[in-house]
């Protein structure tokens, strides 16, 4: 498994990257384009409003609304898109409230304060790298009358102006840092719920997921994804007479003989498989592109690595019974690859658990 602060790095893309969390954003932003929308029509009609530019300003509004529309109810379908080009497409529609900002009033606006929703939306859901451009550009947009607008300096814009860039910098680190925040907090607990605390290693609950997950790859296509075609090999590991261990040295020593067996197995493991405990002394090993050759190489290795023995050593050298299954010779499904290298572990247990591997294809021996 990965690090909590590789699991933080990861999440952090993923979040963003997520179909349903740009889906999500699709939906969120429909909304704050239609509340501004609506915000802007209805302002029209409060005393005090300049009225210049009213019928250019109903048609903005209803184009906005509409737009905010078709993305709320996902006629826009944002989460086919990437999130580089959620963001470019938010760059280019920013402009639009600088429009509308010129056509209410300019340095005098009531549309300007709502220059903060867009803002703190792209500092939540977009990556760094692209709220800190986004809260820039928004600046500029608030900005504007003072290019265009002869009145700005006298209506204390200026003064104004800058107050609101320096808080809407000072907003977009403060949700930059929040999300960071949550988003660890998020991966800690996602580390808390699958690893294992004694081993360090994943726990059942990950064992099952990637399991399937890496079952559903070669069995299911998603979307334009094609199946996976490669192999994918299940071990099954036993430690030998670890009750006897327990019963003869104590429970402590017992964890040490855990500890130091998973350190072995992962010793000779590739960083694409997975280890897992997934019983008291029982542990599973899932190795995509493992053909049965493969399987058994590794298997003899995981055999020879726990059996191991080190000279002055205070833990008991342990030995391990290790059956493989592989798909799809061995099965197709999650039960049934679990069952055949589930029973040919305890073939070889009941045998002989010291046997070497024989190097068959297909379900695996010791």
């Amino acid at each position: 498994m990965q690090t909590i602060s590789e699991q933080i790095s990861k999440a952090r893309e993923a979040f963003a990257e997520a179909p349903d969390e740009r889906a999500r954003m699709g939906r969120i932003s429909g909304c704050l384009w239609m509340a501004a929308a609506v915000v802007g029509v209805v302002d029209l009609f409060i005393p005090g409003t300049d009225h210049v530019a009213t019928p250019l300003v109903l048609l903005l509004g209803a184009c906005v609304f509409l737009y905010g529309f078709a993305s709320a109810v996902g006629w826009i379908p944002w989460d086919r898109a990437s999130i580089d080009a959620l963001a470019i497409g938010m760059v280019a529609t920013l402009p639009v409230a600088g429009l509308a900002i010129y056509m209410t009033g300019g340095a005098l606006s009531y549309i300007e304060p709502l220059l903060v929703c867009p803002l703190l939306y792209a500092a939540f859901f977009f990556p760094p790298r692209w709220a800190w451009p986004l809260a820039i550009e928004l600046i500029v947009i608030a900005g504007a009358p003072l290019v265009y607008d002869p009145n700005a300096v006298h209506n204390a814009f200026l003064p104004r102006y800058v107050s609101l860039a320096i808080g809407f910098l000072a907003a977009t680190w403060v949700m930059i840092g929040l999300k960071k925040r949550l988003v660890a907090a998020e991966a800690r607990q996602r580390e808390f719920a699958n690893r294992d605390p004694l081993t360090g290693v994943a726990n059942r609950r990950y064992f099952d997921a990637t399991m399937k997950r890496e079952l559903e790859r070669r069995t299911r296509p998603f979307g334009r994804r094609e199946l996976d075609p490669s192999p994918l090999a299940l071990l099954i590991l036993d430690l030998d007479d670890f009750k006897g261990v327990n019963d003869r040295h104590g429970h402590q020593v017992g964890d040490a003989v855990l500890r130091e067996a998973t350190a072995r197995i992962r010793s000779v493991l590739r960083s694409t498989d997975t280890l897992a405990r997934i019983g008291g002394d029982e542990f599973a090993i899932i190795a995509p592109g493992a053909h049965g050759d493969g399987a058994a190489r590794l298997a003899e290795s995981v055999r020879a690595a726990v059996a191991l023995s080190l000279p002055n050593a205070d833990v008991p050298t342990p030995s391990a019974s290790v059956g493989w299954a592989v798909f799809p010779d061995d099965g197709q499904d999650f039960e049934t690859l679990m069952r055949s290298a589930d029973d040919c572990m305890l073939r070889i247990k009941r045998a002989d658990p010291r046997r070497e591997v024989t190097g068959e294809l297909g379900v695996g021996s010791l």
